[in-house]
């Protein structure tokens, strides 16, 4: 019997090897103590590969695990003719007349008929998942961002709105400041007001664990409320799937109300694309990220008073936990 290499094991394939094999070292057809009486021969690279030998409708009528030789051992039921053996990847349909049974192993190997293999039915119970999956992280995708209302136009035009003036706020005294010295009740004057309504349903977001599907519904409805730490952690999740387009959406939604973790979702995007499409961002783009992330800390985000916290750890331990201390003054919930 030919059949190709078993393909990547997914959670639940492996989930069944595991039941296989268990069941495998409590069968007395798994050990193969003596020459089985009658078996069918796998190709070599499936020696010590779990199976189980069914009846076509799936009924289980012994489980196993393929001997040195790559031999699985195989028994008759009564009045049924058509079998299947499964592997964890292929399923293979076996046609035995009744006769065939009565043959030594050598006639028995040329009675039976062997059908067309197929993916077993872990594999398409795997794959569907697989595909299930898919589909829900497209649709979240196409929702994570649609709520904004901004096209590709808008948003191109107002990051790079953004980024052209970020020389000027450069130059300013507030960027010159050190973090240690961050007066924490000025940096978070100009923070947008959060709204009792979309407060609400961020703090259900959180309970319900943000990286959810039911935790991202909630913060898609928290920021269609207006709710900008919503909006920014729609952001931060989109870069964990590497949504760059949604990333940016939000980033450019929070730029036009005047949050400055529209800087920090930027910043972040900017940081992620290029660690991802160079393997590591150049001196150039880190400097353009630690300006924008400098902003919004110093503008009052959390988000990105903890972010340049992590960044200033060994070189200004001093600084890092006054950008600390200021975050959770403000939003004791802050994460880090």
């Amino acid at each position: 019997m030919t059949a190709a290499p078993p393909h990547r094991r997914t959670a639940t394939a492996r989930a069944l090897a595991a039941t296989l094999r268990l069941a495998a070292a409590l069968s007395p057809t798994a050990a193969f103590a003596a020459e089985p009486a009658h078996s069918l021969q796998l190709d070599p690279h499936w020696v010590g590969e779990p199976y189980q030998w069914q009846l076509e409708d799936g009924t289980v009528l012994q489980r196993g695990v393929t001997d040195e030789n790559a031999r699985a051992a195989v028994s008759a039921r009564a009045g049924q003719q058509r079998y299947a053996l499964e592997t964890l990847a292929v399923r293979y349909p076996v046609r035995i007349a009744a006769a065939c049974w009565k043959q030594p192993q050598k006639r028995f190997d040329a009675c039976i008929e062997l059908g067309e293999a197929g993916p077993s039915r872990a594999r398409r119970q795997a794959e569907a998942e697989s595909d299930r999956a898919l589909e829900q992280n497209l649709l979240r995708r196409r929702e994570r961002a649609a709520w904004t209302g901004l096209d590709g136009a808008a948003v191109a035009a107002r990051l790079r709105g953004a980024l052209d003036a970020q020389a000027a706020w450069d130059a300013t005294a507030q960027a010159r400041q050190a973090p240690a010295q961050l007066d924490c009740a000025q940096a978070g004057a100009g923070l947008p007001p959060l709204a009792d309504a979309g407060e609400r349903r961020f703090r259900a977001a959180l309970a319900a664990g943000a990286r959810t599907a039911a935790g991202e519904a909630e913060l898609i409805a928290a920021a269609r409320l207006g709710h900008w730490r919503a909006a920014a952690t729609l952001a931060k999740l989109a870069l964990y799937d590497d949504d760059w387009e949604s990333a940016q959406a939000v980033a450019a939604w929070l730029l036009e109300r005047g949050a400055p973790a529209g800087y920090n979702a930027l910043a972040r995007s900017l940081d992620a694309a290029g660690s991802y499409e160079d393997g590591h961002a150049t001196p150039g783009q880190r400097d353009r990220v630690e300006r924008l992330r400098r902003r919004a800390a110093f503008s009052g985000d959390p988000g990105a008073q903890m972010d340049l916290a992590d960044e200033l750890e060994a070189s200004d331990p001093a600084g890092a936990q006054r950008l600390r201390d200021c975050a959770r003054r403000r939003f004791p919930d802050i994460d880090g």
